[in-house]
């Protein structure tokens, strides 16, 4: 009798392995795979999943179409994949706030490292530290110095919760021996429309939107937290030279399946989407958003998630970082 619910259990995984590999190959007749995009339109990762999708979808033979299921600061379109059949034909597309959100948000129903199965990271995205043109501190040194002086003038905008900015401004507080108070926002837009206005004094901002308002004079860059000079803003030192060497934080965004998703069909999407977002085209759009695209296998980006995992949790105890 054991032996019979084993063989029948090893012929059904066996079929539901070859319906996922079948969904994935499948080109004749043009199978729907959906890029869900946890965040509203008009973000790195909305931008950068709409350079992919099409051009992944055609190396697989399929439709891809990008899904915007925002919410909750992205827990709500992850909890859709997470949810989903690990068919090889619902993909999250997020950012590194996937992989904090379960430390800084209230509820998160989904766990980052056991609910889903990394793909691939796809960009890298560099960070810089801006404040309103309008700003007496000229300089990286006068800004650090007038921080320590008078902590309270200087809060943050924070994109959303878990974000680098939050992260970043956490970081420097300890290393300056502040508590860095952070601005919750609905997003980069409104955050730098604020910075602009003058209305909140710092911002660890993202560098493609932030780079025009930066070019324009009409917001201050101190620096990067970048490991190294960004070459887009050559003369912009990195707060490693200022002298904190592990304030060193780069956005990036990535793809995760469902828990379960077989290993080969984890291959075949990996090698698709990373044919979309290198692709000629797509490099030079992710240029002109201070996007670095990346060319990594899957161990790659699970060795990263386990690293910042480490890291994060690390900082969010050190810094006093509750839950909202």
């Amino acid at each position: 009798m054991k032996s019979a619910i084993r063989r029948r259990a090893a012929l059904g995984a066996l079929l539901a392995g070859s319906t996922v590999r079948a969904a994935v190959a499948q080109t004749g007749a043009r199978a729907t795979a959906r890029l869900i995009v946890p965040y509203a339109p008009g973000g790195t990762n909305d931008l950068t999943a709409r350079l992919i999708a099409p051009r992944a979808g055609e190396r697989l033979g399929q439709n891809w179409v990008v899904e915007n299921r925002s919410g909750a600061s992205g827990a709500i379109g992850a909890e859709f994949v997470a949810r989903s059949a690990p068919d090889g034909l619902t993909v999250l597309y997020s950012n590194e706030v996937h992989l904090m959100l379960s430390y800084v948000q209230r509820s998160v129903p989904w766990d980052a490292r056991t609910d889903f199965t990394p793909i691939v990271r796809t960009v890298a995205i560099p960070y810089v530290m801006i404040g309103p043109a309008s700003a007496p501190t000229r300089d990286l040194a006068a800004l650090l110095d007038a921080m320590r002086r008078n902590a309270s003038a200087y809060s943050f905008a924070g994109s959303t919760l878990g974000s680098i900015g939050q992260l970043g401004a956490a970081a420097l507080g300890l290393k300056l021996g502040i508590e860095a108070q952070v601005i919750a926002y609905r997003g980069t837009g409104p955050a730098l429309n604020d910075v602009v206005a003058g209305n909140v004094p710092l911002f660890i901002a993202p560098l493609g939107p932030a780079l025009p308002l930066i070019r324009e004079g009409r917001v201050r860059c101190y620096a990067t937290t970048a490991a190294a000079r960004v070459s887009q803003l050559p003369e912009v030192p990195t707060l490693v030279e200022a002298g904190f060497p592990d304030i060193v934080f780069e956005g990036w965004c990535g793809a995760w399946g469902p828990k379960g998703l077989p290993g080969d069909v984890v291959a075949r999407l990996r090698e698709a989407i990373i044919t979309g977002i290198n692709d000629p085209e797509a490099l030079a759009r992710m240029r002109d958003l201070g996007l670095i695209a990346l060319n990594e296998g899957t161990a790659d980006f699970v060795r990263i998630i386990e690293a910042e995992a480490a890291r994060n949790a690390a900082l969010v105890a050190a810094a006093g970082i509750r839950p909202e």
